[in-house]
């Protein structure tokens, strides 16, 4: 059974996600030039100091550390707000708590348990209707956040299989499809970046308004 859920502030861990996803977008966003000289490229054309570095430990560590990093600090920020949405709206959440972790890591339930679970989180914490109506429904934000994540991770999937293929190691223009399909990821995520800032940004300013409202109810009167 869970403990009793009780309001933490999430805005230091809100800061923490938006300076990290900001990071994530810019090395997204730094790519594209390269890949871009790498998509131009024509037989003959020595760009074997390009493909070296992407294949690099280095550059691939570099990468991996700062994704990890992201999506630690952006679960635990998820983790955070959604404690407290049970302190703001005690009812309505279709998911149990564990599953604003669990769901990231589950496959298949990951393609649309995060986005489902922050939907819950945005309902809860915004204001309630008027006169007892529904609290209203999740911005479009949050739908397009999950939508371009998804479509830019999975253009990086397909197009790291296509550039690993022996095709793309010998014929030019399944060379450029395979890069295409990266650049467009990279843009993609670099989007979904900007997105899930503007997602950490709203939910926690919401839950901070709704704790000023009741530490400002709670204050007895001089």
């Amino acid at each position: 059974m869970a403990s009793p859920a009780v309001y933490r502030s999430p805005s230091g861990l809100a800061t923490a996600s938006v300076l990290l996803l900001g990071l994530n977008g810019a090395a997204s966003l730094a790519s594209v030039p390269v890949m871009l000289r790498l998509y131009t490229a024509e037989p003959g054309d020595d760009i074997t100091s390009l493909v070296d570095f992407f294949g690099t430990d280095a550059a691939r560590n570099a990468g991996l550390l700062l994704s990890a990093a992201t999506a630690v600090v952006f679960v635990l920020w998820l983790y955070r707000v959604r404690v407290n949405a049970e302190v703001i709206h005690p009812h309505g959440r279709q998911y149990a708590r564990g599953w604003a972790v669990g769901g990231w890591v589950v496959p298949l339930v990951n393609l649309w348990f995060p986005w489902r679970i922050t939907n819950d989180v945005w309902r809860a914490s915004g204001p309630p209707g008027e006169h007892g109506a529904p609290r209203p429904a999740p911005a479009g934000l949050v739908h397009a956040w999950w939508a371009t994540l998804v479509l830019g991770k999975l253009l990086a999937l397909l197009g790291t299989r296509s550039m690993d293929s022996g095709a793309a190691r010998h014929d030019v223009d399944s060379y450029r499809q395979a890069v295409s399909l990266l650049i467009a990821s990279e843009l993609l995520v670099a989007a979904a970046a900007v997105l899930a800032v503007l997602v950490v940004r709203r939910l926690t300013a919401m839950q901070e308004e709704h704790a000023a409202r009741a530490r400002a109810a709670w204050t007895p009167a001089a």
